[in-house]
């Protein structure tokens, strides 16, 4: 019987063994996939933020959108002044809030916080909910700049201007 009990131990020993190395290597390379870092193209405008539409989200009107920042310079972006453009299938700019005494070329927002910190050199994934953009409904790609960056200052508790375009409100020329 003790015999048994032995056997019993040491497959069960191995079983725990054989079941454990795997999710060791899986949480390994989910940690070295979550490490890698997209470099985006240099912003247009000379922002050290770079920044992608992954994809729109949700339907119509009121839809939001995921977007990759990317962070060039040598500081950490924690707040941002975004601007928006928006094209139709035939790559035709398309107005925002049409109709209104709002209605232009360009949308904008601005975000900060911690939940939007953007370490040098590396990547950050927002979702920006459509209740703070007015993504068109026939929108299927969009433009995106940081007219203004802002960092964490020497003390580790102010945010201080970094960065910003000359009218950080308008899209620039060119």
């Amino acid at each position: 019987m003790r015999r048994v009990t032995t056997k019993l131990r040491q497959l069960l020993v191995i079983a725990g063994l054989t079941l454990a190395v795997p999710l060791g290597c899986k949480d390994k390379d989910a940690d070295q996939a979550k490490a890698e870092v997209k470099v985006l193209d240099p912003a247009s405008n000379g922002s050290p933020i770079s920044i992608e539409l992954v994809k729109f989200t949700g339907e119509g009107e009121g839809r939001g959108m995921e977007v990759l920042l990317y962070n060039t310079g040598d500081k950490t972006a924690v707040a941002y002044h975004f601007l928006f453009r928006y094209y139709d299938a035939n790559d035709k700019l398309l107005k925002v809030k049409p109709g209104t005494p709002f209605e232009s070329d360009t949308d904008f927002t601005s975000m900060s916080g911690n939940k939007y910190k953007c370490e040098p050199k590396q990547n950050q994934t927002l979702e920006i909910d459509g209740v703070i953009v007015s993504v068109p409904a026939d929108a299927v790609r969009a433009e995106i700049i940081a007219s203004s960056v802002r960092t964490i200052a020497a003390d580790g508790n102010t945010i201080e201007d970094w960065w910003s375009q000359e009218n950080f409100g308008e899209w620039p020329a060119g």
